[in-house]
């Protein structure tokens, strides 16, 4: 077997980096606030959201801002959570 016999229905389970899923998705986030004349006003704030994924189920989501001029800082914390989302992934700390 190509796969070393680790697949689902062989009697066997995955290795845990098998079942490890990271999703990146660019995602809006929406925040309603009243504005001065007693209205609301909804104010969206585009961002990059990265889910972790176990076995097909959902654990944990981090949303980061994406703004039209994205700073250095932007940039550092996007790479900075790409990395720990990637290596989560392959099993590293």
């Amino acid at each position: 077997m190509l796969d070393g016999g680790l697949t689902f229905g062989s009697g066997k389970t995955r290795d845990m980096n098998d079942q490890r899923q990271v999703l990146v998705r660019a995602e809006s986030r929406h925040v309603c606030v009243s504005d001065v004349d007693g209205g609301r006003e909804t104010l969206t704030y585009p961002g990059v959201t990265l889910t972790r994924v176990i076995a097909g189920i959902p654990d944990e989501g981090l949303w980061l801002p994406m703004g039209e001029r994205p700073s250095e800082v932007d940039d550092e914390a996007l790479i900075a959570a790409l990395r720990a989302a990637f290596l989560w992934r392959i099993g590293l700390p």
